[in-house]
């Protein structure tokens, strides 16, 4: 008897550590939707004769690190106004796919203050009705995505890239790690975003479900 109990005792361990490592994915580092933009000469593609815009890319750069969505959202105003004031979009960057940007860290955090932000700098940029339509069916979808009760879940992050990866979980920055670091994020159980960024806007997100008290194993690939 005593034997039949140790027997079952142990294929239920087994199978739960098999339950525990079962959700693993791999994931390659994708092209930057638009460049760091520190080094990039606004002023030169606007055609301007002052610095209007002067230090511009170093704060968008600052707050997309941060995923400060309100402060994306601000930033896309101001290439807006100059936008308006040059006659014509720069090559490398336009206040559309800023503020789609900040629309992203809205959606990743599930936060009704950064969407209402985005919506706000949104009516300052005529183009963007589809964007705010897109966060709007977004937002619908936001108390349905995390499991029920408080149960924790856990993300491992392994960098198998030959860089630092910025890493976010649920659209808030959690740190970095280095090339073959891994790391495990406490996060809710249901669905958890996560994503990471290196040093030059490369980036990839994937959307894992987390189940209570579970670690899902992500990979990152050069």
């Amino acid at each position: 008897m005593d034997t039949r109990r140790l027997l079952i005792t142990m294929l239920l361990l087994l199978f739960a550590c098999a339950t525990v490592t079962a959700q693993e994915k791999t994931s390659t580092l994708g092209t930057p939707v638009f460049p760091k933009l520190e080094y990039v000469n606004l002023n030169v593609e606007f055609g301007f004769q002052t610095d209007v815009m002067r230090g511009f890319g170093a704060r968008v750069d600052d707050a997309r690190r941060d995923a400060d969505a309100a402060a994306v959202a601000g930033l896309a105003v101001q290439l807006r106004f100059a936008e308006r004031l040059a006659g014509k979009a720069a090559a490398t960057v336009n206040a559309l796919q800023l503020l789609a940007e900040a629309a992203r860290i809205a959606e990743e955090q599930q936060s009704y203050d950064a969407v209402d932000a985005v919506k706000l700098a949104a009516g300052m940029i005529p183009e963007s009705a589809s964007l705010v339509q897109r966060l709007e069916d977004s937002v619908q979808l936001f108390a349905d995505q995390r499991g029920d009760g408080e149960f924790l879940g856990f993300v491992r992050i392994s960098n198998a890239c030959d860089r630092v990866l910025d890493v976010y979980i649920d659209g808030q920055y959690a740190g970095f790690q280095y090339d073959g670091e891994e790391q495990v994020y406490s996060t809710g159980n249901g669905t958890t975003h996560a994503r990471v960024t290196d040093a030059f806007g490369n980036t990839v997100s994937e959307v894992l479900f987390v189940k209570p008290d579970e670690t899902v194993t992500w990979t990152i690939q050069p």
